[in-house]
């Protein structure tokens, strides 16, 4: 969800060599906008930054200021809920109705919680969108966690799907000493007994006013979220199920005529989307939920482990058990 005060934030932590820009930038933020054009606005600003300078830290230095008081209602939903269990589920069951440039998912099991952040609503994202985004997003969970809940709070790994920066000394201040770069998957993992640590700014009745008001700006600008990006939204959230045509078109309340009326409109197919969905599917059930191939076949709408295979080799380049032996350490 595009928010004016993400771009005012990010003024603060321009570099001295942009500085000359920030009078137009204040401009353009105080111009009436609409979401696509205020999206584009911040995404313009941010690659200024790294076309100026490609190893910049940008990500990690706006990250720092990402606190919940500072921040948007969708931040401030997350620090009123009751504890980190209540808000990392926010995150994965509502995140995706704000058009974020990332999908967040959840994994939790008796001793760890792990969230991952994809990006399967576009053919390809830029490394400085990737790094910028995830150091972001990372540094604020792990800042509200420290903030609300748990000031010793560490992670016991973060992984980065990005090549390591030159300014990695930087990283473990915010997320730890287990590090890893160019991972198949950008997820942080911590110990699950912080979840039920109560947060200290919780708060019933603010939490649930914000929790409406998100939904109601979600529903008033539904409209607005780009086609393409609300079938692969579907596809993740209702899978195996809508990798069906009829079924994903009952789904999103449209004909199958008008499903596929509307993706031609869009110059994509159904298939371009769903291979999109499955990609990142399977990297987050082989690498952050340790699943087994047939499982993982099922899950994501194949009849067979054959078929399942020969999509593997075309998207990944291997086999699945020589990704899943690539990996075994992850």
């Amino acid at each position: 969800m595009p928010d004016v005060i993400y771009p005012r934030l990010f003024l603060e932590v321009i570099p001295e060599e942009l500085k000359n820009i920030r009078p137009e930038i204040r401009k353009l933020i105080h111009t009436k906008n609409n979401d696509e054009e205020l999206r584009s606005i911040y995404g313009k600003i941010i690659g200024s930054v790294y076309k100026q300078n490609p190893h910049s830290n940008i990500g990690l230095e706006f990250g720092s200021y990402l606190e919940p008081h500072s921040m948007c209602d969708v931040a401030r939903m997350l620090a009123s809920s009751d504890n980190l269990d209540s808000a990392i589920h926010t995150i994965a069951n509502s995140f995706h109705l704000h058009n974020g440039s990332y999908y967040p998912s959840l994994y939790l099991n008796d001793k760890r919680c792990s969230l991952s952040l994809t990006f399967p609503f576009k053919t390809n994202t830029s490394e400085f969108q990737k790094r910028f985004c995830l150091e972001a997003a990372f540094s604020f969970l792990v800042n509200m966690i420290r903030l609300s809940a748990a000031p010793d709070f560490t992670l016991l790994r973060a992984c980065f799907n990005f090549p390591k920066p030159k300014y990695a000394h930087e990283y473990p201040q915010v997320f730890g000493k287990n590090i890893l770069f160019d991972a198949p998957i950008s997820m942080i993992e911590f110990d699950s007994r912080y979840l039920s640590i109560r947060f200290n700014t919780n708060n019933p009745t603010v939490n649930k006013m914000y929790l409406k008001k998100n939904l109601d700006e979600w529903h008033a600008k539904k409209t607005t979220i780009n086609f393409d990006q609300q079938v692969v939204t579907y596809m993740l959230k209702y899978h195996p199920e809508a990798f069906n045509c009829l079924s994903l078109a009952n789904l999103m309340n449209l004909s199958v005529r008008g499903l596929q009326k509307r993706l031609s409109k869009n110059n994509v197919t159904f298939s371009e989307l769903s291979n999109r969905a499955r990609k990142e599917l399977t990297k987050i059930y082989f690498i952050q939920e340790k699943r087994s191939i047939d499982w993982t076949a099922d899950k994501l709408g194949f009849q067979s482990r054959s078929g399942f295979s020969r999509y593997f080799k075309v998207e990944f380049n291997q086999s699945p058990l020589e990704f899943k032996n690539t990996h075994a350490d992850m």
